[in-house]
């Protein structure tokens, strides 16, 4: 059986965005220059989540969040509800002259202790205000509200690294969610598990982001016959549609191996999720030898040979590259240099951190 893979891959391209983006590839990748230059690129949502959303046939808001914290909670064992809930992600604020920059909980080491203790002193403080923090997983908390709270966020991979002042949630309701950020912030600073993560010359977890604001979908299909991930974005659609998800597999091989009987699938790789966030080249270089060898190769081969009738390649720019068998015969598309790719990577940028 021919097959159609669906393979989502957040930051394969996007990382074009490095400076300067001519001084990144050390590899060569002919196998995805091969798929690039022969593929037909169309629009495709600017971010992963947004594309993950429209290939469940979930409706993206317009002039609102899209509702990422009600459907990854789904992933992490919640119930399906009606409550308005936003990611209060726990994340370390360094003040410097140049502003507060931000580090997100993959170098926290957070205990489940910590996590505790730090949710019951804001649920002891902001329960007045009708504010429910539930952590979750130790690097996922939820905020649940009792209504819209009338403001626009920023995803928190826009902000690891980064100077918030600008990142701030926005809205007609701002001026309330500011003075109460805040407060959070000084709550955990002072608070004893901040004292002795100081002692032990930890980073403190003093900060809350909040993202990804709404009410979750109430239907969503699945796009394909099978579906491969981790990302937690991905398992709350799964749930949501009422459809089982699988593993990554380590490379093409094993899915080929995994999606026997499926006439497609959709794979979603986060191997370069966080090169660009963490302003490594150096492992957007790695990352991208390693998928060259296990899945760009394989997808070149498979489409010269007909094991493949189609790939859909989404690599987080703005654009969804489509190939066939037909691919394997448009030998005057020649493969492009990567900084042909930047203008893809700059535009779909200005979209997400400038709305």
């Amino acid at each position: 059986m021919t097959k159609t893979l669906h393979l989502l891959i957040p930051g394969l391209l996007e990382s074009m965005r490095f400076d300067p983006a001519d001084s990144l590839p050390a590899v060569a990748a002919p196998a995805l220059r091969w798929l690039l230059a022969r593929a037909d690129a169309h629009p495709a949502p600017v971010t992963p989540d947004e594309t993950l959303f429209q290939l469940f046939n979930v409706p993206i808001p317009a002039a609102a969040d899209l509702p990422v914290a009600a459907v990854t909670r789904l992933a992490d064992g919640g119930e399906l509800d009606a409550g308005w809930w936003l990611r209060a992600d726990p994340v370390h604020l360094c003040p410097d002259w140049r502003g507060i920059f931000l580090t997100d909980a993959r170098v926290l080491a957070i205990k489940p202790a910590e996590a505790q203790a730090l949710t019951a002193a804001f649920n002891e403080t902001f329960a007045v205000d009708g504010l429910h923090l539930d952590a979750r997983r130790l690097n996922r908390w939820y905020l649940r509200l009792t209504d819209d709270p009338d403001i626009r966020t920023y995803p928190l991979l826009n902000a690891i690294g980064r100077d918030i002042s600008r990142l701030l949630p926005h809205g007609p309701n701002r001026r309330r969610w500011h003075p109460l950020l805040t407060e959070a912030q000084m709550l955990f600073h002072g608070h004893p598990v901040n004292r002795a993560r100081e002692e032990r010359h930890q980073p403190l977890i003093n900060g809350l982001w909040l993202w990804g604001g709404g009410m979750a979908p109430t239907d969503a299909k699945s796009p394909a016959a099978g579906l491969y991930g981790n990302d937690p974005l991905l398992c709350g659609l799964a749930r949501l549609a009422n459809v089982a998800i699988a593993p990554v597999p380590e490379h093409a091989g094993d899915w080929l191996d995994s999606a026997e009987g499926e006439a497609d699938s959709l794979v979603a790789l986060e191997t370069m999720r966080y090169d660009l966030a963490d302003g490594d080249p150096a492992s957007w270089v790695d990352h991208l030898a390693e998928l060259e060898v296990a899945w760009f190769t394989h997808c070149q081969r498979w489409l010269q040979t007909g094991k493949l009738a189609a790939l859909h390649l989404y690599p987080g720019n703005g654009r969804v590259y489509t190939l066939t068998g037909v691919a394997r015969w448009r030998f005057w598309r020649r493969a492009q240099p990567w900084s042909a790719f930047r203008d893809h990577a700059h535009s779909a940028a200005t979209l997400v951190t400038h709305p």
